[in-house]
């Protein structure tokens, strides 16, 4: 039950068993294909999407090492620990990033991007960033406004939905998003190590016009577009070798989600997090997110001291079920426990919870 990674369904585990695929050939480049173009359907897009065998991390990076200049402003939406990297990222290829900040628990408003959106300056062609499910915190935040009022200025769009795409809507294309992040072994419930990007023609142009400027060979747009226009006539769409059982795997995830009707997913996600929030406070535990911020993929309590610490171990050792901590300022404070994937159906949640009630009242004992 931690927020990611998840536990992948069987159907997805039985594809690693089959035979391992070269990654180039006609076979490969058919397997690829359909895994981005079901990608699309997730996203909600016509863009391209690409397939990046990193962790989330460097997907995040990757936006910013194209779409973002040294010496030039980038607006972050910072809410907790996960969007408060991007602005060590943005720091380190010299940029100047400018933070909205909304607080821990809530998330980035329209009028607080307009605020400080228009006391910079003319905007266009700079870079807005934001996180759409904060993991650390359990806040959600619908980007649409935000992302729409940033085009209308002619900024490019940046938008991080490495734990809530399966477990929240994600419309790229309404919304207006250049450069969109989903995740494989979140909310998903494929395996780590596949992480699909929902990538615009803004930020291809945008790599376009850093070429040579790029730190990163690896992140570098413009290496993934040449492989796509020409590798692919071989089966080979990418400028490196791929984890292709990984990838499968991947495939099979977003086949089940498609298949299982995205909105009924999208449903049976907010229920379990609707059935845990209930169940916790039930239990006397103090919710920390702001109601108008609630997470469909992770849910977050207060619980301090040494009894978090101690609340964590028990559920391993009694029960063999594990939740997360809190990160940074907020590390001993909190817990965490994610209702993604295959942990969002309610005999998960009512096992959890009544695990959780008899730990609680062992400590309080």
């Amino acid at each position: 039950m931690i927020p990611g990674p998840s536990e992948p369904e069987p159907e997805v585990l039985a594809e690693l068993s089959l035979p391992i695929l070269p990654h180039y050939g006609d076979k490969w480049m058919a397997v690829y294909q359909d895994t981005t173009a079901m990608a699309q359907k997730v996203f909600r897009t016509k863009n391209e999407v690409i397939i990046l065998p990193t962790p989330g991390h460097l997907a995040v990076e990757m936006a910013v090492e194209n779409l973002v200049d040294k010496g030039q402003d980038v607006f972050v939406c910072v809410n907790g620990f996960f969007s408060e990297t991007i602005v060590g990222m943005a720091n380190a290829v010299g940029a100047h990033p400018v933070i909205i900040s909304s607080g821990l628990g809530t998330g980035p408003t329209l009028e607080q991007v307009k605020s400080a959106v228009e006391a910079r300056g003319d905007p266009a062609g700079k870079s807005i960033f934001l996180v759409q499910n904060e993991t650390s915190t359990g806040a959600a935040t619908d980007p649409a406004d935000i992302f729409r009022y940033a085009k209308s200025k002619g900024m490019l769009t940046a938008l991080d939905s490495i734990s809530a795409i399966g477990a929240m809507d994600v419309r790229v294309d309404d919304w207006k998003v250049d450069y969109a992040i989903g995740y494989s072994s979140k909310a998903l419930g494929g395996v780590f190590g596949a992480q699909p990007i929902a990538i615009g023609e803004e930020a291809w142009r945008s790599a376009k016009g850093k070429e040579g400027k790029i730190g990163s060979t690896f992140l570098d747009l413009n290496a993934w577009r040449e492989a796509i226009d020409v590798d692919s006539s071989w089966g080979h769409p990418h400028p490196t070798s791929m984890p292709t059982s990984v990838v499968v795997a991947l495939r099979k995830a977003l086949s089940m989600a498609i298949g299982e009707g995205l909105e009924n997913r999208y449903r049976r996600h907010a229920d379990a997090a609707k059935e845990l929030r209930e169940g916790l406070a039930a239990l006397g535990l103090e919710l920390f997110t702001d109601s108008h911020f609630y997470s469909n993929a992770v849910t977050v309590a207060k619980l301090e001291g040494k009894l978090n610490a101690e609340f964590r171990a028990r559920l391993v050792k009694d029960y063999d079920i594990m939740i997360a901590g809190g990160l940074g300022e907020l590390k001993g404070k909190i817990i965490r426990v994610g209702t993604m994937g295959s942990s969002a159906r309610h005999e998960k949640v009512m096992t959890a919870l009544t695990s959780f009630g008899a730990v609680l009242k062992q400590l309080r004992a």
